[in-house]
């Protein structure tokens, strides 16, 4: 069906481009937020944190993350810091253009249709691209049971990319909802763009990370984030530092 996975192998290749200043806010509730600087700016009650520390991705040229871009199998298994990972995921499918929801990878038809959630120490956090803030979803480690690489669930996290395919289907139209071969290729296709910001963006943070497909175990992922039938597993990637 139109759900159905397809067996791609796209394991290759880590270090960014300048992003903006991310304002980092605590909301009551508990979850992280990190905002661009032109939304923070003045906001009642938001604690802003300056601009990014010299280095990383705000003084890495576009050439020069391209150069360094490379895949990592063995990581160090230290956290990450979360406003670090804010700013990757905001590299890998952030909103750039607010007034429109635009977004810094495209997207077939506009269908904005990838999901990505975060597998860490912490549990599952789902990205919430609009408000570029981490959503709890589950409060257990599952690195273990979603991938059947040792290396990957050794990594300090791991992005799980979903494919909402009813998005997917509204965005495209009557004439190619029954294109189940152009459904697949758009799912998997989409989440590759994202994840080749994401190779761009640790390239620049001196971070490995390497794309995967048939080391992601698709129906334990499935099970552990009780995902209906119409969401697909892509691919996962692990991200942190090299050994």
């Amino acid at each position: 069906g139109a759900a159905a996975a397809i067996g791609w192998s796209m394991v290759d290749t880590p270090r960014s481009a300048s992003l903006p200043a991310l304002g980092v806010v605590r909301l009551p509730h508990g979850e992280g937020l990190a905002l661009p600087a032109y939304e923070t700016a003045g906001a009642a009650g938001m604690a802003t944190a300056g601009a990014q520390e010299a280095g990383g991705a705000a003084s890495v040229s576009v050439e020069e993350a391209l150069r360094l871009r490379r895949s990592t199998r063995r990581f160090h298994a230290d956290d990450l810091p979360e406003e670090q990972v804010l700013r990757l995921l905001w590299a890998a499918n952030g909103v750039n253009r607010p007034d429109d929801d635009g977004r810094t990878v495209p997207s077939w038809r506009g269908a904005k249709h990838v999901d990505i959630y975060v597998a860490w120490e912490k549990g599952v956090h789902l990205y919430q691209p609009a408000a570029n803030a981490l959503e709890d979803v589950l409060g257990e480690d599952i690195r273990d049971r979603v991938t059947t690489a040792s290396f990957a669930a050794r990594a300090p996290l791991i992005l799980l990319y979903v494919s909402d395919t009813q998005r997917l289907i509204e965005a495209v139209g009557e004439e190619g909802a029954g294109d189940e071969q152009a459904l697949a290729i758009g799912a998997h296709v989409n989440s590759a763009i994202i994840a080749q910001n994401v190779y761009i963006f640790a390239a620049a943070e001196g971070l490995g990370t390497v794309l995967l497909s048939s080391a992601a175990d698709r129906e334990g992922i499935a099970a552990a984030l009780s995902l209906s039938d119409d969401k697909v597993v892509t691919y996962i990637q692990p991200v942190g530092r090299p050994r």
